[in-house]
C-alpha cells in the first residue's frame, strides 16, 4: 500500500495511540497504564502507520537495562504490536516494525526482546526464541506454615526496603532489570493486571523478603521476588501463602524458580511440588553488533559464532522478571 506513511508520533498523539489500542481488547486503560506511566516511554519510540490521517498500527519500544555480570546491556522492550484489523494481511505490521526497527541503533540499544507466540513471524524480522524455564503448581490444600515471619501486604513505606531486597536477591543471578526510583514509581503502577498481590514477610519488624503475583495467562503467576541473605525460608513463606491464595480462583501458579534451586528445594520439603515449564516465547534479536560486542569483551566475529543467547541467558542461572513485562 503506496498511501502508508510510517513514522514516529508526536508528544500530543499518545491519545491517538491509546485509542487504536484500545481495539485490542476494548480496554484502554490497559494500554494506558504503560504509555502513561512507564518512565521509559517516548514519542520518538513509538512507531505508527498512517492511512489519510487515521492510525491503523502501530507498536511501541519501552527502555530496559539489564544486568549481565558485569556489563549492562541497552534493551529496546518491543510491546502492543496491533493493527486494526479492516488493515490486517497486507504486511502493515511487518513494514512497520522494520521501520521502527531500524531506527534502534541511533537510540543506542544493544539487543531488542519481545515477547510473542507469533515465533515464525518475529524471526523473520531477526528475531529469536529462546528458552527459560517456569515452574508450575497444581491447586492444593493447606500447606505447613513457617511461624518466624509475618506475612502482610506491601505498602508504601515499605518500598526502600523492598528496593534494598531487590538489588542485593536479583543482582546474584543473570538477566535481571536495573531499577531506578523513577521506574519503581512507574512498574508499581502498571505491572499488575491490572491489580497485584503484594505481600511482604517481616522478622522483629524488619522486612526481610517480597513476593509478588497477579493474574496472567489465566493463571496465579507470581512475577517477582527477593529476599535478605539469610532468610530464604521467608520466601518459602511467601511463596506458600501465594500458592494457597492462588488456589482459591487458578487452575494454578506459576514462578520463575530455575535460578534458584535452593530455594526450590525448601519448597519441596515443605510440601510444594511441581512441574517445570520450557517457556520459547521470549524472543530476542542483536541490533547493534559492534557495540554489544563490545560490551561483551569479544569481537563481531566471535559474536556470529556463539550460541549466542544460550551463552548469554543459560536458563538454569536467568531471571528477567515477570513484572517486568511490557
Amino acid at each position: 500500500m503506496s498511501d502508508v506513511v510510517l513514522r514516529t508520533i508526536d508528544p500530543n498523539e499518545r491519545d491517538a495511540v491509546l485509542d487504536l489500542l484500545a481495539e485490542w481488547y476494548n480496554d484502554r486503560e490497559f494500554f494506558a497504564r504503560y504509555l502513561l506511566h512507564d518512565p521509559t516511554f517516548t514519542p520518538d519510540l513509538c512507531f505508527v502507520a498512517e492511512v489519510e490521517g487515521k492510525l491503523i498500527s502501530t507498536f511501541q519500544v519501552f527502555r530496559k537495562q539489564i544486568r549481565l555480570d558485569s556489563a549492562v546491556l541497552d534493551v529496546a522492550g518491543v510491546g502492543n504490536v496491533f493493527t486494526t484489523p479492516a488493515y490486517r494481511g497486507r504486511s502493515i505490521a511487518s513494514r512497520l516494525l522494520e521501520f521502527g526497527i531500524a531506527q534502534l541503533p541511533r537510540h543506542g540499544f544493544d539487543v531488542s526482546l519481545l515477547f510473542a507466540v507469533r515465533i515464525a513471524f518475529y524471526a523473520r524480522l531477526g528475531y529469536r526464541s529462546h528458552l527459560r524455564y517456569l515452574f508450575y503448581f497444581p491447586p492444593s490444600g493447606p500447606c505447613r506454615e513457617i511461624p518466624r515471619y509475618n506475612l502482610r501486604p506491601f505498602t508504601a513505606s515499605d518500598l526502600p526496603a523492598v528496593q534494598q531486597i531487590y538489588d542485593g536477591y536479583s543482582s546474584r543471578f543473570r538477566g535481571p532489570t536495573l531499577r531506578n526510583p523513577a521506574y519503581w514509581a512507574g512498574q508499581l503502577r502498571y505491572a499488575g493486571n491490572p491489580s497485584e498481590r503484594f505481600l511482604v514477610a517481616e522478622q522483629n519488624g524488619e522486612v526481610v523478603a517480597y513476593a509478588r503475583a497477579t493474574n496472567l495467562w489465566d493463571f496465579y503467576v507470581v512475577s517477582e521476588y527477593g529476599c535478605r541473605a539469610g532468610h530464604l525460608e521467608s520466601l518459602v513463606a511467601l511463596l506458600l501463602q501465594h500458592q494457597a491464595e492462588g488456589s482459591q480462583n487458578y487452575p494454578g501458579m506459576l514462578v520463575q524458580l530455575a535460578h534458584d534451586p535452593a530455594l526450590l528445594q525448601q519448597l519441596e520439603q515443605h510440601g510444594l511440588v511441581g512441574s517445570r515449564i520450557d517457556d520459547v516465547f521470549w524472543m530476542w534479536r542483536v541490533v547493534s553488533p559492534e557495540q554489544f560486542a563490545a560490551k561483551l569483551g569479544v569481537t563481531t566475529a566471535a559474536l556470529q559464532r556463539m550460541e549466542l543467547w544460550q551463552e548469554l541467558f543459560p536458563p538454569e542461572s536467568t531471571v528477567y522478571w515477570i513484572s517486568d513485562r511490557f
